[in-house]
């Protein structure tokens, strides 16, 4: 079973599952569900269950970066089961602005459609995406996960922690004109530009 999920573009989520088929059949959905380039430039979310064994990430991610993929982000079937019950969404979804003094924690990868204001505050163990503007916290890869990525259409955060690197926005840094994505590059936190967000 493959499910693919726009969490925002350029971000796109990746379900994989053997449950139902097989490993052939598995790659070959998958071949044929990319084999375009609307996924190109992307940054692909994996999030494997427990009948996806390494050697096939492996070569499912080798798949993916002949596709032009920028980045993977691999949830390895241990990582998802330490950060989450069975019964909570790997996906939380948070259809509002987020004012001083408000926070959201959760066990997986956090979308905002809308602001996080200065002041307020959003901590995931996993990614972290804002459709809006991020001026106050974010914590990604909270339970100590260096390859977790914050993206946002506007990045001037307070403070951006991923994993166990802080990262601080100099007051006198121009205001960002494009989106741009955090990550974690020779221990310490990136930002680049990502286009069509």
């Amino acid at each position: 079973m493959i499910k693919i999920k726009g969490i925002t573009l350029p971000v796109v989520s990746l379900t994989l599952s053997l449950k139902d088929t097989t490993k052939e059949n598995l790659i070959n959905e998958l071949v044929e569900k990319i084999n375009s380039n609307v996924f190109s430039n992307s940054y692909f979310l994996i999030e494997a269950d427990d009948s996806i064994d390494k050697e096939t990430l492996k070569h499912i991610e080798k798949l993916l970066e002949e596709k032009d993929v920028k980045s993977i982000k691999t949830m390895s079937v241990q990582t998802v089961s330490a950060q989450k019950p069975t019964n909570v969404s790997r996906l939380l979804i948070v259809n509002k602005n987020l004012r001083s003094g408000q926070t959201v924690e959760h066990g997986g990868d956090v979308l905002i459609l809308g602001d996080v204001n200065e002041g307020a505050e959003v901590v995931a163990a996993g990614n972290i995406v804002v459709m809006g503007t991020l001026r106050g916290y974010a914590h990604a890869g909270a339970i100590g996960d260096d390859s977790s990525v914050v993206v946002a259409k506007k990045m001037m955060p307070q403070q951006l922690r991923i994993g166990h690197h802080i990262a601080i926005r100099g007051e006198d840094e121009e205001e960002p004109q494009e989106a741009e994505i955090a990550k974690v590059i020779d221990n310490k936190i990136i930002l680049e530009p990502i286009g069509g967000f």
